[in-house]
């Protein structure tokens, strides 16, 4: 009867450290941009304070029936000796128009920082 209570104890303590640690917070960034037409890119940045996750960045194009995807990147965060995220999206030539991002990435880094550039 105890092996089975001591057991019991064990799994539910483990359910609960993997549902915390599988819940973290994530922060949110977004914004938009008026595009005046040509090339377009998305320059970005995040420091990861050695706390693994990833940066995921979506970006779409604002019209008057819905919002259109046109790309998303993803890069994980984390490992020793590579803390600091940052580049370029080349997102080619787009038409002129309204653009938005949604930036995500653990609440323990700092960032994102999203930017939209000709």
């Amino acid at each position: 009867m105890m092996k089975k209570m001591g057991l019991s104890f064990i799994v539910l303590v483990m359910l609960l450290a993997f549902a915390s640690s599988a819940s973290a917070a994530n922060r949110v960034e977004t914004g938009t941009y008026t595009h005046g037409g040509g090339n377009l890119f998305v320059y970005y940045s995040a420091y990861d304070s050695h706390v693994s996750g990833y940066l995921n960045i979506t970006i779409y194009r604002v019209t008057s029936s819905g919002d259109v995807f046109i790309t998303s990147y993803s890069e994980e965060g984390g490992r020793p000796g590579h803390d600091m995220h940052q580049g370029t999206l080349n997102l080619g030539n787009q038409p002129a128009g309204t653009y938005k991002f949604v930036a995500s990435n653990p609440d323990s880094w700092m960032g994102p920082s999203v930017s939209f550039h000709n």
